[in-house]
Formats: C-alpha cells, structure tokens, sequence
C-alpha cells in the first residue's frame, strides 16, 4: 500500500527543518510512500534540492497569502490527492492544517517542532495547547524540546514522541583534500589553527560571544583564525565587533556558501554558541566530518554531545570557560584526533539518514495502520 502524505511547510528556504524534509523526501522509498510539499509563504531555495520525480512541490502566493488563503489551499490540494496524513511543521501550519483537515475524517494530522518555539504572549501559548491536544501526533527534534514545550504550554509529554536528526555521512566525511585545496583558495597556511562555525548569521546563533572568546584564544595561539560561512542581517554588526576586538585580519566571513561539506574541513574545530538550538543539524554535519564540536549546552545538544568525548559543551555567554576549552584542544594533538574519530563514528552509529528516515517511515505506517485497524 503506498501512503500518502503531505508536508505544510512556511517555505523551503535554507534551514535545519527545511533540510530535514528535503532529506526525507529523497531518501523515503518511493514505491511506498508519495510524499508531497506545499509552502505556504514562499517556494525557497531549498525546492531545487528535491529528487524524487513523485514528489510535487506546491506554491500558490494569490492562495496562501493569509491564513484563510492558506487553509482553502490545503484543503484543495487534500480534496484532490486524499492524502493519508498531512504533516504540518510549527505552529503557523499547524493552525492552517488543523483547519483545513478540520471536517475530514480520512486524514491523519500530525506536527512537528524543530526548536523555534512561540510563547511570548497568552494567546499564542493557549493556541499552541489547543493545537497541540488535537493532533494525532506531535513530532519533536530532541527529547529536551519536549521537555520544553511540555513546560512551557502545559501539554502532556505523551503528546509528543522524539525523531531525532540524520546527516548525509557519506556527504560530510574528513577530506585532506578538500581540506588543502580550501585552505590554498582561501590562503590559509597548514599550520594555522582554524576555529569554524556554520549558519545563519541572526540574533539567535549568539555569534558575537564566538568572536569575544576568540579574541581571548588569539593572545594565547596567535597563529588561529576564526572562520564564519553564513551570511544574515547580522553580518555588519559582527564585521564591525570583529574590528573593535582588533581580530579583523584573522576573522574571516565567507558568506553563504554551497559547499559546506568541503568547508568543514578546512575547521580544527567547530563551534556553535546558540541561544537555544532544537537538534542541530549542523553539530551532526560537523561531527560526521569529523571534527571536535564545542557547543552551548541547549536544546538536543546534550543528547549528541558525550563531553570530553565527541566535544565539550559549555553554558550561553561564558566566554572564558569557551577560550578555555578551544586552548586545550589546540595543545593536545592527541587529544583532537581522539575526539574527531570518535565525533565520525558516533554519529555513524546512531544519527545516519537512512535511520532518521526510517523512524519518520514507521511513524507514518503505524499511524496509517492504526487508523485503518479503527475503521
């Protein structure tokens, strides 16, 4: 039987969560389960990055322009196709989804929650309950988010069941090659001590502590350099603290870039000092290039992270104890290769695609199943 099931998206611009289903949708078995998209607020650039023929990838702006809009055009597309579930990603598709889906008994609805989380007013936190308490499932990236939102909106843990992420590994692998014709391009020497991080350059990534503790590293490694690929609206603001900490020739901005599994060799180390982070897809990225991961304890990050074994974590904003952690590193050679091989194979044995696919897989069949096994 092949199972029906359309994603509700925002959009498929760059992102963890519009990653994550463009991986899905690649790697699900086709002959299975027809998986289709619809972006809700514009197609994105990730779109491109989808494979599989059977997919349709649906965008209408003249439809979806506003909530009604959004939830006439759902529920079109669902009249035509019948799909078994409709799978919504956060709390504005799941208002839209629920309902679309509202008066049709022969979908399943079910969300999912990827780390960027709305409370800050009541009405926001008592619509979110609703919603939550009426779908079918609740999908999470990491236990902790569910922990999380259980807090936060007051709803039962049992709402939720975790699906932790997947990388590419045979995508990100360690590559001297890459690593040397990068760093010549880049003209970086081989003896530099590069410090790496990945993402968009916003509030939330929490950039401008990375910088603070890297001016600290400089004084003790004066052959380091900090090297950023991302790009966002934050990018003068960091240009210009780059330039008050007088590290602006060892900082390197490289903007948005397609090549991330080849830049991640070019890094020593990477770093991520989020605010809050859902699962990091980019930690997994990291670790299955192999590389030591220095990241804030939030969110999953915990859950991938074996301290002092795949990396370290560290509390938000406590630069000293980050310049710390990089120095240490930087005088055990032992030590970062210890850690680099065990980061690779952590995550090959437990954070692959092919098993984050198959546990979405079975969660669309037993769903499936148990529905036809009521009716």
């Amino acid at each position: 039987m092949e199972v029906r099931i359309l994603h509700v998206v925002l959009s498929l611009g760059t992102g963890g969560l519009e990653n994550g289903i463009v991986n899905i949708i690649n790697r699900s078995d086709s002959s299975k389960y027809l998986i289709d998209v619809v972006c809700l607020r514009e197609l994105g650039e990730l779109s491109d990055r989808i494979t599989n023929d059977n997919t349709r990838i649906i965008f209408n702006p003249e439809k979806s322009s506003n909530l009604l809009g959004a939830i006439n055009l759902i529920r079109q597309i669902n009249d035509q196709h019948n799909y078994h579930i409709i799978h919504t990603h956060g709390w504005a598709t799941m208002l839209a989804g629920y309902f679309a889906t509202l008066f049709n008994n022969s979908s399943i609805i079910i969300n999912g929650e990827h780390g960027t989380l709305y409370y800050h007013t009541w009405r926001q936190r008592v619509i979110q309950k609703f919603l939550f308490n009426r779908m079918k499932l609740n999908l999470s990236v990491s236990s902790a988010l569910i922990q999380e939102i259980s807090k936060k909106f007051t709803v039962k843990t049992n709402r939720f069941k975790a699906i932790l992420n997947g990388v590419d590994t045979d995508k990100f692998i360690p590559c001297k090659e890459s690593k040397n014709r990068l760093r010549d391009e880049l003209q970086i020497s081989k003896d530099t001590f590069v410090i790496g991080t990945v993402g968009r350059l916003v509030e939330v990534k929490n950039f401008p502590s990375l910088l603070k503790a890297f001016s600290l590293v400089k004084q003790q490694i004066p052959n380091s350099k900090l090297v950023l690929a991302g790009d966002g609206p934050d990018k003068q603001s960091l240009v210009d603290l780059s330039l008050e900490l007088g590290i602006t020739d060892d900082v390197l901005f490289l903007g948005r870039r397609e090549d991330i599994a080849d830049v991640l060799n070019i890094y020593d180390i990477f770093v991520l000092p989020s605010f809050r982070e859902g699962l990091s897809n980019t930690i997994l990225e990291a670790m299955s290039a192999g590389l030591p991961v220095v990241v804030t304890k939030v969110g999953g990050s915990p859950e991938i992270v074996i301290e002092g074994s795949t990396g370290y974590l560290f509390e938000v904003d406590d630069i000293k104890r980050l310049s710390e952690i990089l120095v240490s590193l930087y005088e055990d050679n032992y030590l970062i290769s210890n850690i680099s091989n065990n980061s690779r194979q952590h995550v090959l044995d437990n954070y692959t695609l092919s098993k984050m696919v198959h546990n979405y897989e079975s969660v669309y069949h037993e769903l499936v199943k148990e529905q036809k096994g009521n009716t």
